[in-house]
């Protein structure tokens, strides 16, 4: 199948519809759940559900985990890449192997790590797996601390360091609209919006990434990376000052490591409400990793287009799904934020930032 057919395209379905009662009975079949609570996540493409049980009735699973667990049921066009996904089982049993803090994957009753499902009423293949629940605190949830942020750099960091050991050809290929490299195929998605103030934004940072960012891909240092380090997938310690796990690697992917610490940048921007809380998060993020020249060059502008992207593909998932406000819950914040940080110059963001060319 070509790339491009794993590429969202405008006006595609591809979220699971299906009721609660459904999911209880593909727990029971699949996995011997009994199932005493089902909670539904917030997401954006996939159908996420916390999960507690009753009793099990599977081999591969000897007692029940206290804290129960997450079932994802991916949407229709991710469910394609089957390989992706058993790419991930590996990358998190190699975390936990390097002592990070992650989701585990737990076996069917079969014995396999995931199946895919027909679920009607389209009849559309969604891939089903799941993973242990872990509790805690998300960044979101904790006092604003600049020690915190420092830790997330630190982690963001060592966390991209940790797996330039681990390679599977499942990421050699790995696309996603998700992706930084991805941002030229946002225009595609731009008519969601209404005002012309935000087009023009938009319009703006998609021709400099085009003309600053694209052509530096093949020269800037590249690595697997979590792909969507935000304020829900970092867990952090009881005293909130430092993370303790990591979760959601739906968006894990091959790329530029600076792509990395640019996307952890606008949401703990987004979250402190404030530019200049970047450079606790550069100041940890440098204890491990130095930024080249290239990479602190466009640094700024890739920091800009997270939050093209995640205002522009926010948007149009609400349009399909007006009932899940979490798509559209940081925006009016996010709006603020990027006109303040684009029209900034480079060197007053640096500055900020407590970097230098």
């Amino acid at each position: 199948m070509a790339e491009e057919s794993y590429i969202l395209k405008p006006g595609q379905l591809i979220k699971a519809q299906i009721n609660e009662e459904d999911v209880k009975q593909l727990l029971k079949l699949r996995y011997g759940f009994e199932v005493s609570q089902i909670t539904e996540l917030d997401a954006y493409d996939d159908r996420n559900y916390r999960i507690l049980c009753k009793t099990v009735n599977n081999p591969h699973i000897l007692s029940l985990a206290e804290d129960g667990y997450v079932l994802k049921i991916i949407n229709s066009l991710d469910s394609q890449k089957i390989g992706f996904f058993e790419a991930q089982n590996e990358l998190l049993v190699y975390l936990n192997k390097k002592n990070f803090v992650c989701p585990i994957p737990v076996k069917q009753i079969n014995g396999s790590y995931y199946s895919v499902e027909s679920i009607a009423p389209e009849g559309q293949r969604h891939l089903l797996r799941l993973l242990k629940y872990i509790p805690g605190d998300v960044l979101q949830n904790s006092p604003k601390c600049p020690e915190l942020l420092k830790q997330v750099g630190l982690f963001t960091a060592k966390f991209d360091d940790a797996l330039k050991d681990f390679s599977h050809q499942a990421y050699e290929i790995q696309k996603s609209l998700w992706s930084l490299a991805s941002i030229p195929k946002l225009r595609d998605f731009v008519h969601v919006l209404k005002e012309s103030t935000e087009i023009k934004i938009i319009v703006e940072i998609l021709h400099a990434f085009e003309n600053r960012v694209i052509p530096l891909l093949n020269k800037l240092e590249v690595g697997i990376i979590h792909g969507d380090l935000n304020e829900n997938n970092i867990i952090v310690s009881k005293d909130g000052k430092s993370v303790e796990a990591i979760i959601d690697f739906g968006d894990s992917h091959k790329s530029c490591l600076v792509f990395e610490l640019a996307i952890c940048l606008c949401y703990m921007i987004t979250q402190y409400e404030s530019i200049e809380c970047a450079k606790h998060v550069i100041e940890g993020y440098r204890m491990i990793r130095q930024l080249t020249h290239q990479e602190v060059e466009i640094l700024k502008l890739c920091v800009c287009a997270r939050f093209a992207q995640s205002l522009v593909m926010g948007t149009y998932s609400y349009l399909k799904e007006p009932q899940n406000h979490y798509l559209i819950r940081t925006h009016s914040i996010k709006w603020r934020l990027l006109k303040e940080l684009w029209c900034m110059k480079d060197e007053e963001a640096f500055k900020l930032w407590n970097i230098k060319l």
